[in-house]
Formats: structure tokens, C-alpha cells, sequence
């Protein structure tokens, strides 16, 4: 059998990647499981929300102007809201970081303690909390191995959760 490609969609019954199967009647691609035989298609919604979320990326991270987006200005702001509710997650790799730098900063009366890669600037991980605290830092250094270096500010909290 043929190897999946890893643009394949993936069943939303047991997860496992889903084959083409034709075309429904409103021309939409339709997709099969072999596993649990499971079928299902890509609606408009779906496609509609990837376009509003790359459209907005590119005004984020572009600074492109929202009127060149293919609407008014108001509308891409209305269209586009649900996208500031998505959180980013890093999932560990389990690698151990030689040096690992790990602060703090205060984003709108936020903490955010992050733990970054020495060597290369890479983000290993977050955790949002009220304030600087070692519960705060402990919950951050669960999410990475224990590097052989740890960077850091001083600040008592980190240094009762290392």
C-alpha cells in the first residue's frame, strides 16, 4: 500500500490518515479511513477559516494593510476576531539543552516566564501566570528536560524551583 502523504486529512473517529474518495454531488473532495471506514468531506467553513487565518497571519506578521486583504478594513477585523483567541502550543521534544535561559515579562498584567534555547534563541517553552512565582517556574521547567546550564535573573522563584 502506498504511504500517506502528510497533507492527508486525518479521521476525526480514530485519527489515522484518510484516502481521497471521490467528489459529492456539490463538487467538495471526499474523504475515506480504512480503518474504521469512517467518511467525511471539506466543507467551505473549513477551507474558508484556513484562507481567513493565512490572510490574517500575513497582516500580522507582514504588516500588510488590511484593505489589501481582497476586503474593507472593518471586515477583515470582523472576520478575522476569532483569530486572536488561538493559543500556540510547543510540545517537548524531550532534547536536553546544554544552555537554557528562562525569565519573565509582563505582557498587558500577564506574567509570562519563558525558557529559551542558549544556543540558538529557539523558544522550549511557556506558562502564563499572575506573577512570577516558583509554582509558575516549576510548571515551566516540567515542560522541558533539565538542561546542564540554566540561565537566568536571579529572582527567588526561580531559584527554589530549580
Amino acid at each position: 500500500m502506498r504511504t500517506r502523504s502528510k497533507r492527508a486529512r486525518k479521521c476525526p473517529v480514530c485519527g489515522r490518515p484518510m484516502r481521497k474518495n471521490g467528489h459529492d454531488r456539490n463538487g467538495r473532495q471526499r474523504w475515506q479511513c480504512d480503518t474504521c471506514k469512517a467518511t467525511t468531506t471539506a466543507t467551505i467553513k473549513s477551507r474558508s477559516r484556513a484562507s481567513t487565518l493565512r490572510a490574517f497571519l500575513d497582516w500580522l506578521l507582514e504588516a500588510a494593510p488590511q484593505r489589501r486583504l481582497g476586503c474593507d478594513a472593518r471586515t477583515f477585523r470582523r472576520r478575522s476576531a476569532w483569530c486572536w483567541d488561538l493559543e500556540p502550543r510547543i510540545h517537548p521534544d524531550g532534547v536536553v539543552h546544554h544552555v537554557v535561559m528562562a525569565d519573565g515579562t509582563y505582557v498587558n498584567g500577564w506574567c509570562l516566564p519563558t525558557a529559551v534555547d542558549g544556543n540558538d534563541g529557539e523558544a522550549l517553552a511557556w506558562q502564563w501566570c499572575s506573577r512570577e512565582s516558583t509554582a509558575a517556574y516549576k510548571a515551566l521547567f516540567e515542560q522541558i528536560a533539565p538542561p546542564d546550564v540554566l540561565v537566568c535573573d536571579g529572582m527567588k522563584g526561580i531559584q527554589r524551583a530549580c
